[in-house]
């Protein structure tokens, strides 16, 4: 008897992060960038170097494939690239066969 698994694709990641001043200006940013299909992961009110205080936030959406965006964007930085508001990355047919191969031990064993 053989037994096949099907393994599909893991899901592939984009990252951004942003940094605002402000609750206001943090908010604003989020809700556009949810619009382009960014989801926030975590943020958090932090001192920089300059001990200035501020708020710094993660987010991520499901990569379009190709190279990866940036490490991360700044305040002035632009959001391109990747699927747009309620698209998806296409994963149809990335499906694989795994088969087991029976070690010699087993190959004794009646089935």
């Amino acid at each position: 008897m053989t037994k096949t698994a099907v393994v599909t694709a893991q899901q592939r990641w984009e990252y951004l992060y942003t940094v605002r001043r402000s609750e206001l200006a943090l908010q604003d940013e989020l809700n556009e960038l949810g619009q382009q299909g960014w989801e926030l992961v975590s943020f958090e009110y932090y001192k920089d170097a300059k001990g200035v205080m501020g708020w710094i936030a993660f987010l991520k959406r499901p990569s379009a494939g190709g190279k990866p965006s940036p490490a991360g964007a700044t305040e002035t930085a632009g959001h391109e690239g990747g699927p747009g508001a309620g698209e998806h990355p296409v994963t149809e047919g990335d499906v694989f066969d795994v088969k087991q191969e029976t070690s010699s031990r087993n190959r004794d064993q009646p089935q």
